[in-house]
Formats: C-alpha cells, sequence, structure tokens
C-alpha cells in the first residue's frame, strides 16, 4: 500500500499559511499528483477554506479548536479525503496561535500511522515584520508577552523554519533576519521562501 505524503506548514497569525498552501498544491499538482487540503481554526465556516475550495482545491476543515486537540477529527478528514480524492499528498494547515504540534500531531503520525503517512519535517513560516520585532523584544512592538511566546515556541519546534515574503525585502535584509533566526534557533534549517510569486518553494517539499 502507497504512503500519503504529510505536509503541515505552521506559522504565526498572518504569516502567508494559506497563500503557501495554495503554492505547495499547486506545485505537487502540476507535477501530476492528487492533493488533499485539511483547514483548522477555533471558529466554523473558515475564510481559509473558502479561500482556498474556490482556488480549485479538495479542502477538509476542523473547527472549534486546534489539531493537538483534535487530532481524531484531523485523521477523520484526512479519511474523508481519502474516500473522495485518492490524494497523494496531504496538506494540512493549522491555527496560527496552536504550539506543540510536532508532539501532538507529527510524531503520533510517524509513531502509530507510519505505514499510511510519509510525514515531512515540520517547517514553520517566519513573516519579517513580526518576526523582528519579537526577536529584537522591540518595546511598542504591539505584541503581548503571550503573543510573543508562542511565535518563539513554534519557531523552536521547528525542523525549518521559511522565512516568507522575501519578495518584499532586500537581499541584504533577507540576510540580517536569517542571520537572526539562525543565532536564536541554531541548528535549524533556514530556507527564503515569497508563498505569492513561489520563489524558494523547489526547496519546500
Amino acid at each position: 500500500m502507497k504512503t500519503i505524503r504529510f505536509i503541515m506548514l505552521g506559522g504565526f497569525l498572518g504569516a502567508g499559511k494559506t497563500t503557501a498552501m495554495a503554492r505547495l498544491a499547486k506545485h505537487y499538482m502540476d507535477k501530476g499528483l492528487k492533493v488533499g487540503i485539511v483547514t483548522n481554526d477555533q471558529a466554523q465556516d473558515l475564510v481559509d477554506t473558502h479561500s482556498l475550495r474556490e482556488q480549485g482545491f479538495p479542502v477538509e476543515e476542523v473547527a472549534g479548536a486546534c489539531f493537538c486537540c483534535k487530532f481524531d477529527d484531523l485523521l477523520s478528514k484526512v479519511s474523508s479525503l481519502e474516500s473522495a480524492q485518492r490524494p497523494d499528498v496531504i496538506l494540512a494547515e493549522p491555527v496560527g496561535s496552536c504550539t506543540d504540534l510536532v508532539a501532538t500531531v507529527v510524531q503520533p503520525l510517524k509513531d502509530l500511522y507510519g505505514a499510511r503517512f510519509s510525514v515531512a519535517p515540520y517547517a514553520v513560516l517566519f513573516k519579517p515584520s513580526h518576526g523582528l520585532k519579537i526577536l529584537r523584544n522591540e518595546s511598542g512592538s504591539g505584541f503581548s508577552p503571550k503573543a510573543a511566546y508562542i511565535f518563539k515556541k513554534q519557531l523552536e519546534e521547528a525542523d525549518a523554519i521559511l522565512i516568507n515574503r522575501i519578495d518584499e525585502l532586500t537581499p541584504t535584509q533577507v540576510d540580517d533576519i536569517a542571520g537572526l533566526v539562525a543565532e536564536q534557533f541554531p541548528g535549524v534549517p533556514v530556507l527564503r521562501v515569497s508563498a505569492k510569486s513561489g520563489q524558494g518553494f523547489d526547496a519546500v517539499q
């Protein structure tokens, strides 16, 4: 039995996850692969779900709580996509305020469902305008201590950090951000991408 590639792409609110999901979905579909997407939020009837469906992607949603609290629901939605689409790749977009996804989603999928899924390294999108203020501990950044904690926690558990929106920055600015990220999260691969333009996304698979 073939395994399904499971890719979860995290990131703080506004990091560009939905745009990145669409970019990755199109990337795989252009290769002739079938793709299914699972979105996630605290509320029902997600804007992200509608946006992705309008672009022609098969989408299921887990609403009301994070993937980490609704692991069984995530599996159920994946099963629905399997029945309807027989996907080669599942893309999962978690809530922007969620942490501990490696322990509650990635590792259980590997340990309990390794014959069913080939689980990709967990990548987290980094929005420069958010990230620089938080990592520099700037006063008056507009982020509460709790929000800053969640942001950093997401990066701590990442297998790779994707600096997004590089199309809006100069090469020097990107180098400065990459250096700051590497300094605070040593040993974690840092990729430079633009979900909008597609730059750098060949490395995100």
